[in-house]
């Protein structure tokens, strides 16, 4: 009798076992970002307006900075209430530019945040169609994982699917 009821105990566990495995797989977003052919452009065309708006601030700074030069020239030549008014001019130039840079960096940051976000929904809908046609439980991002087989890692097959679409 003892040696059934632990025959039938070693028998259920195993068909829980059995009923309990779930598909996990992972996923590398940083990789399909960087080498799908949507996520290039979205890369490349950021990388454009970031040195646009390099361009713009520098071109500003020199301005300012031979302008405060050239202040600091004229310090002992003109009177004071000139000098000071100079000053005053300066700093307000100042306070512009970096309000100008402060927008800059606000707008690249938001049109940043939308294009990855639209990218982001794109890989969505392909993840979804993908995990129901598979029936996998649980998509992991790779970067939150340590190790894994390399056969749960699906990266390759949404990538080409990224790049089906147009």
């Amino acid at each position: 009798m003892k040696n059934l009821f632990l025959l039938l105990l070693v028998f259920f566990y195993l068909i829980v076992n059995a009923f309990a495995i779930e598909k996990i797989v992972y996923l590398d977003l940083d990789y399909i970002l960087s080498n799908s052919n949507k996520g290039k452009n979205i890369l490349s065309d950021l990388d454009k307006k970031n040195n646009e708006n390099i361009k713009i601030l520098k071109s500003k700074e020199e301005i300012l900075k031979t302008e405060e030069e050239n202040l600091l020239k004229q310090k002992n030549i003109i009177s004071n209430e000139a000098y000071n008014e100079k000053v005053k001019n300066l700093k307000n130039k100042v306070k512009i530019f970096r309000s100008e840079k402060n927008q800059l960096l606000t707008e690249f940051k938001k049109n940043r945040e939308n294009k990855m976000n639209d990218f982001i929904k794109i890989v969505d809908n392909i993840l979804g169609e993908y995990v129901k046609a598979n029936s996998i439980d649980l998509v992991l991002n790779k970067k939150d994982i340590i190790m894994g087989k390399s056969s749960f890692n699906i990266t390759e097959e949404i990538l080409k699917k990224v790049n089906e679409l147009k």
